[in-house]
């Protein structure tokens, strides 16, 4: 059998607020998907005066089930964007 799991790179912007990198996480856990690399930074300065955060991880996964899990990520109230890249 064939394994086509391919690596992802995901950058998400986030409010910056306690908790949403655990909100994140558990999507990831919640769908028995590891998180191979993370690494965030916080506090990016808004134009209307807040804040905002960016994510960066790794995983890997077969093309429908990150794409699914891109629209899981997006629905989240700690997460404002979403961008998916495959490895390829």
């Amino acid at each position: 059998m064939t394994d086509e799991r391919q690596q992802w790179l995901v950058v998400l912007t986030t409010r910056d607020h306690a908790g949403d990198t655990a909100a994140i996480a558990s999507v990831f856990s919640g769908r028995g998907l590891q998180i191979d690399s993370f690494i965030g930074f916080g506090n990016f300065n808004r134009a209307d005066g807040g804040s905002e955060g960016k994510i960066m991880l790794t995983f890997r996964a077969f093309a429908d089930r990150c794409h699914s899990l891109c629209r899981i990520l997006e629905s989240l109230e700690a997460v404002t964007a979403v961008h998916c890249y495959g490895a390829e």
